[in-house]
């Protein structure tokens, strides 16, 4: 039993228990009277609830992702285990996968271990409604912190990129410098993907008039030499874009592939914007014009939140972050 049980015993949000638990005068009389009466007849007492919790706290937070691999995924992971580690916490990583069978056998083996919240690293988890109703089910007994990714609901937190104004920015940079055949490169179709197309086809839009022209490539498969083949065939049958904006860095690194194999130069002939402001920007020859999306920032914000929400605080649920694009050798303003 803990401050979940005891909000839906009181019919009151968890906020709400936080606060009488911290003696807010935020809070009703006849509010605060029904939930001390639920605390005093399951024999708990304030100080229990110091950090907003129940009994028996494990000090360890759950920690969901898909791929550890992913280059994205790997740097958040370091991100948290170090920050959480600072302020005593362990952590427990479950490597689930996006299907909402597995995802449910995962939550269910953290929820087991007593975990004291979890983490979600991806804007692919809430892509099917039945993950959303799972991690809204979820949230009930514990919260969720969700990376680079929007799901309102309570006991939700959520930090993400503004994708869609990073993306538009980007156009109406590529645009105002000349280019006028642009795409749009992508490999996945996650709420963060959708978020940075509609932002590039929203600039696109805007200069049709002017005799631009503009597409978006999807590449299902993930390998170098599946997307260098696309990047041919879309040439091919469309047009040799000019401008290349990439929905992450390794795309970017691809698409620069494809321009030395077609001797374009760049970033004259092809200028390039990868995403993310990952190693491959930085290795890459020439290197990478790129998005920052600000991982870093994102995990500190998330970690910050989550221990204002042990100590009973009411933070804001969703944090959205502004880009910040990085200059480099494949396109300068």
């Amino acid at each position: 039993m803990n401050i979940y049980d005891i909000a839906n015993r009181a019919n009151v949000s968890i906020a709400t228990v936080s606060r009488v638990i911290n003696n807010s005068p935020k809070v009703s009389e006849k509010t605060r009277k029904k939930v001390l009466d639920i605390v005093d007849e399951l024999g708990f007492t304030p100080n229990v609830f110091a950090r907003g919790l129940g009994l028996n706290t494990m000090k360890t937070i759950g920690i969901l992702c898909s791929d550890p691999s992913d280059i994205y995924v790997a740097g958040a992971l370091s991100c948290f285990e170090k920050m959480l580690r600072k302020n005593g916490y362990d952590s427990l990583l479950c490597c689930s996968g996006y299907d909402t069978k597995n995802l449910k056998k995962y939550m269910d083996i953290l929820i087991s271990k007593s975990v004291d919240a979890v983490i979600m690293i991806g804007s692919k988890y809430i892509s099917s409604r039945d993950n959303k109703n799972l991690i809204k089910t979820t949230a009930k007994s514990l919260p969720i912190f969700l990376i680079n990714g929007s799901l309102k609901g309570e006991n939700i937190y959520c930090a993400y990129y503004d994708d869609f104004n990073a993306t538009k920015k980007c156009t109406d940079m590529l645009y105002e410098a000349g280019k006028r055949k642009l795409l749009f490169l992508y490999n996945s179709t996650s709420q963060s993907a959708k978020r940075k197309l509609d932002g590039f086809m929203k600039g696109c839009k805007e200069y049709e008039h002017s005799g631009a022209v503009f597409s978006s490539l999807l590449c299902t498969e993930n390998d170098i030499e599946s997307i260098l083949s696309a990047l041919f065939k879309f040439g091919k049958e469309n047009f040799i874009p000019d401008g290349i904006i990439a929905s992450d860095d390794f795309l970017a690194m691809i698409a620069l592939k494809f321009a030395k194999q077609n001797n374009i130069s760049l970033p004259e002939g092809l200028s390039i914007i990868g995403y993310d402001n990952s190693i491959f920007s930085k290795v890459s020859s020439p290197e990478l014009t790129t998005v920052d999306s600000r991982l870093f920032d994102l995990c500190s914000h998330s970690v910050n939140t989550l221990l204002e929400v042990f100590d009973g605080q009411t933070p804001e649920n969703i944090r959205v972050f502004e880009p910040v694009i990085i200059e480099r050798d494949t396109f300068r303003t």
